[in-house]
């Protein structure tokens, strides 16, 4: 007989909130509508009282009753669940079919030591296959079954007694990759569209008497002195953008560590909320190495893998290391992820195709130019982007690469970041060759590979490279 237990009483505030936020609008257009017709001698004065406790009374019951019919089994070989409040639900997981489960918990519930287990199969539902608040302790005691790890309760402990090898990223390196992030670009973007909202908004006569105090503050001021304060306004609004791209992402990866524990990879990070997360080695099918033009000039880089049944919600969780000095990338093959520590040589696209990879590109775009330079005042300056844009495409095509043996393919591109994909040769669901007539005659081709996904494969393409290279490796 099943021993069922009862989720965290922790659940009962957390769906007492859900309830509350997704019926504050709706009650708020109720009390307003019925409050006015209600006479008084029948209780009209009390009616928005009487109304939200019973609301409060009623989500109340709701949530306690949810929590007490909320309730879950674990067994050596799956996890049974029930759940539901006015049509019940059962479901049985296996663990052989687990292939992530995650541990997050934010400053609220660290202060009720309750955490958020959150486990995944290979389906392609966005939503967790089971979501429940546990004790931390029990928490790790099911992640420990699911992935067959001796229990212990405190992990600093497992690491000093086991030696677990790991990396970590320092605050250091968080700063670096803040400061060269695009959300710099993207703040400046949302504070210039937030002030012209505001301009919008604003009463005319308001704007009409700014105006005029502005002309007054303005005059004897020289285009020169004009010319400083939009340069100072900008870096202001660059400074705002820039100090809040720091914070935001030392908040999401503070003291992000990536450990290798037998045949798992563990990942812990956050500040307010803490996310402890294992990707199971067998599942990983790809691992990607990103380059930005500046964080590759420092000799830093990114790390995301792609795997089955996870990285499903908005794919942060492909995030292994967020960055890193290049240093660190031997250490990295050699202490967490061996099995994709190759040695390989990529071949190039031949430099025979270099003239028609860039004309096919810069062609459109100079058509696009010269209809700027014709109808916008001033638009000639655009041609200014032409050697911009041949040395970046040029780039592209030298970065190129592809390299295929009896186990692995390693794929190389760049879009703005270069990408380094590895993946192993089992993991490959379709290799294929693409070429249009240009190509043809070049001797040259796209190779397109698909590796197993969620639902569909994922799919990485490298062009112009040699089509007899393609031939010859893509029949296995």
């Amino acid at each position: 007989m099943r021993e069922l237990k009862h989720q965290h009483k922790f659940i009962i505030f957390s769906e007492l909130f859900q309830f509350i936020k997704n019926s504050i609008v709706p009650l708020v257009i109720f009390l307003v509508s019925l409050g006015s017709k209600i006479p008084k001698k029948y209780g009209g004065d009390y009616t928005e009282v009487i109304v939200i406790i019973a609301f409060f009374v009623i989500v109340s019951a709701l949530a306690i009753f949810k929590w007490k019919r909320n309730v879950y089994n674990v067994q050596d070989e799956g996890m049974y669940m029930k759940y539901g409040i006015f049509e019940i639900h059962e479901r049985t997981v296996p663990f052989s079919q687990v292939h992530t489960a995650d541990i997050s918990s934010s400053l609220i519930q660290r202060v009720f030591n309750v955490c958020k287990l959150e486990i995944d199969t290979a389906g392609g539902d966005k939503k967790s296959e089971i979501s429940i608040f546990l004790s931390k302790q029990e928490a790790l005691r099911i992640k420990s079954i699911i992935f067959k790890v001796k229990e212990n309760e405190n992990q600093d402990e497992i690491l000093e007694e086991k030696n677990i090898k790991k990396l970590t990223s320092s605050l250091k390196d968080l700063f670096v990759m803040a400061t060269f992030s695009t959300r710099i670009l993207a703040g400046f973007f949302i504070i210039f569209a937030f002030y012209s909202k505001i301009d919008d908004m604003l009463p005319k006569e308001f704007k009409k008497r700014a105006q005029g105090y502005t002309d007054n503050v303005m005059k004897g001021v020289n285009g020169v002195n004009i010319i400083k304060y939009v340069v100072i306004l900008i870096f202001i609004i660059l400074f705002i953008s820039w100090v809040i791209s720091i914070g935001l992402t030392i908040i999401k990866y503070y003291k992000f560590t990536v450990i290798r524990e037998d045949d798992n990879i563990k990942l812990s990070y956050g500040l307010f909320n803490k996310k402890e997360v294992t990707i199971p080695v067998k599942r990983i099918q790809s691992l990607i190495i990103v380059e930005g033009i500046i964080k590759k000039s420092l000799g830093y880089f990114s790390l995301n893998v792609e795997t089955i049944g996870y990285g499903k919600d908005k794919g942060e969780s492909t995030m292994i290391c967020p960055i890193a000095k290049r240093t660190v990338l031997d250490k990295f093959f050699v202490d967490i992820l061996p099995e994709m520590n190759i040695s390989y040589e990529l071949e190039k696209s031949p430099r025979k195709a270099l003239k028609g990879f860039l004309l096919f590109r810069l062609v459109p775009e100079f058509i696009v130019m010269s209809l700027v330079a014709y109808f916008a005042p001033y638009g000639y300056y655009i041609f200014l982007l032409i050697p911009i844009l041949v040395i970046l495409y040029y780039t592209r095509f030298i970065d190129n690469g592809l390299y295929c043996s009896d186990k692995f393919i390693v794929m190389r591109y760049r879009k703005l970041a270069r990408e380094t994909i590895i993946m192993q040769k089992k993991s490959v669901q379709s290799m294929e060759k693409i070429q249009n007539i240009f190509q043809k005659k070049k001797a040259v081709a796209k190779c397109k590979v698909t590796i197993a996904g969620d639902v569909v494969g994922n799919s990485y393409t490298v062009g112009y490279m040699n089509e007899d290279f393609i031939k010859d490796h893509g029949r296995f």
